[in-house]
């Protein structure tokens, strides 16, 4: 999901003191602002685009984000975990779920969901969906998709949910959503490229030590 609002570790009595980033001016310029509002709700503070999924050259499986997990945790602002794709979806399994397996996602928690559910991870990807809150109304990207699930839920209805065509079709969304932006264009093409466009991936996952690649972006 990316729903650009301000993360739920921004806000001083969940952060503790450790605060993660939030940003102004289409999530570009970092603010110490930790008590404004959310664009979310009437303020001016949202997401940092630098928060985008990424990898590290010559890693080829090993990928990292940022994500919620479920409210019911506390938020555990600031942890790190490991999950390890399994090969399988929540749904139904196909070749782009298979291409990752045993490749693995360290993320770290920067959000809350109402709407996640234990042993979940909702992962930051631009084009991931707006879900339960939508602040990328001044974003001046282009069509977001499906609610929950954004361009990939599209594409996999639109494609009859054949893996190739599915892949293919997000790519092209990508490109088309943000156009203009480049940092989230690269955000968006993570779930085609790395996470091959696999929805839902099934997982296993354990509570790491946060890398330092991860602590210098929260």
């Amino acid at each position: 999901y990316w729903d650009c609002c301000k993360p739920h570790c921004s806000w001083p009595e969940h952060a503790h003191g450790n605060y993660s980033k939030q940003c102004t001016n289409k999530g570009q310029n970092e603010s110490s602002d930790w008590s404004g509002g959310s664009v979310c709700s009437g303020g001016g503070l949202m997401t940092c685009t630098s928060q985008i999924p990424f990898t590290i050259d010559g890693c080829t499986e090993m990928g990292f984000a940022f994500a919620a997990v479920p409210a019911s945790d506390g938020g555990d602002c600031g942890k790190c975990y490991q999950l390890t794709f399994t090969g399988k979806g929540k749904y139904s399994p196909d070749d782009n779920h298979r291409y990752i397996k045993g490749k693995k996602l360290i993320i770290m928690t920067t959000n809350i969901g109402g709407d996640v559910q234990q042993g979940q991870f909702d992962i930051m990807i631009p084009g991931g969906g707006v879900g339960m809150f939508n602040g990328c109304s001044s974003m001046g990207w282009g069509n977001q998709g499906a609610q929950y699930g954004g361009l990939l839920s599209d594409c996999e209805k639109e494609k009859n949910y054949k893996p190739a065509a599915t892949l293919t079709c997000l790519k092209e969304k990508c490109n088309s959503a943000f156009g203009s932006d480049a940092k989230a264009k690269q955000g968006c093409l993570f779930l085609a490229e790395f996470m091959h466009g696999a929805g839902n991936p099934m997982h296993d996952y354990v509570e790491v030590e946060c890398p330092e690649v991860l602590k210098s972006k929260y």
